[in-house]
């Protein structure tokens, strides 16, 4: 059985629509199942950000050790830590970085955005060539889309049970919301370890902070312990999506990007399976991380 037909097999049975690209970067194989299909790129969309951020440092807009004042007008409901902090906390830029990336942390990742400017990080992926990939919306624009209210003041408990609005411009498919294909992030991730975006230094950066990640139950879910794993996950109610890069051993690094879909709403009123689903869902992420390493990596 092919590579491609062993994941094809996995995602199959995930009980979720997947798209998976999969890059063995020094050999250039690869191993694609709807690869070109477009999904909503929740919080994924963090890694170009990541980019843009480098790209405007190396410009001379600002730099890694620039503080920038935590505000009330600029937190966001979580995932992250840093609405729940007082205001006038200064974090450095690569403090921001990091936090956008290794916990996920929205009220971050929209301090960065605000200061990198609408439409900048759509037009960098568009300037590399990766068209596919758009990155309209801060974070706060994407939860005014879904949520009643994304005030990050709210009862968090009350917000576990508010409605979420499923035909709005952050479940869309087309370029008014943040898209992109498994193909299009893996080939970024490709370039992020070739240093080819920006410099070989900015590009060493990226991947210390993507290394650093703290929410590893997806693609290096079944990876050896200690496996490193440079990647970033997304998530919004019925999406799952995880793109990094395994480091399977010295000469073997696999760029892999996996996006799903499933119907959480079909299982909304039964807790146990609410619960069940995405892992089972998880871990197909994970049995797909699993067989690159094994595919890949160093007898």
């Amino acid at each position: 059985m092919s590579l491609e037909s062993e994941i094809r097999s996995i995602t199959e049975n995930s009980g979720a629509e997947m798209a998976v690209s999969a890059l063995h970067l020094e050999s250039g194989q690869r191993a694609d199942v709807d690869a070109d299909r477009i999904y909503p790129l929740c919080s994924v969309l963090k890694i170009p950000v990541l980019v843009e951020a480098f790209r405007q440092i190396e410009a001379g807009r600002f730099s890694l050790d620039d503080r920038w004042e935590l505000t009330t007008a600029e937190k966001n409901l979580p995932s992250g830590i840093l609405v729940f902090f007082d205001d006038g906390l200064a974090p450095t830029v690569k403090d921001l970085l990091t936090l956008m990336i290794i916990i996920s942390d929205n009220t971050a990742t929209d301090m960065v955005m605000h200061r990198l400017g609408e439409g900048s990080v759509t037009a960098a992926m568009h300037k590399l060539g990766l068209t596919d990939i758009h990155v309209p919306l801060t974070i706060r624009e994407l939860f005014d889309d879904l949520l009643p209210s994304s005030d990050p003041t709210q009862d968090m408990l009350a917000l576990a049970t508010a409605p979420r609005n499923r035909t709005g411009v952050s479940y869309s498919l087309g370029p008014d919301n943040d898209t992109g294909t498994t193909a299009a992030l893996t080939e970024l991730l490709a370039r992020i370890w070739r240093g080819e975006v920006v410099n070989r230094a900015a590009c060493a950066a990226m991947l210390e902070i993507l290394l650093k990640q703290q929410l590893n139950d997806r693609l290096p879910r079944y990876l050896p312990p200690g496996t490193p794993c440079a990647h970033k996950t997304g998530t919004l109610p019925g999406i799952r999506n995880d793109s990094g890069i395994i480091y399977a051993g010295k000469n073997a690094h696999v760029a892999v990007t996996v996006f799903s879909r499933w119907d959480d709403e079909a299982v909304s009123d039964d807790p146990i399976a609410s619960s069940e689903q995405p892992i089972a869902i998880d871990a197909a992420f994970g049995r797909i991380g699993r067989l690159l390493y094994d595919t890949y990596g160093d007898a």
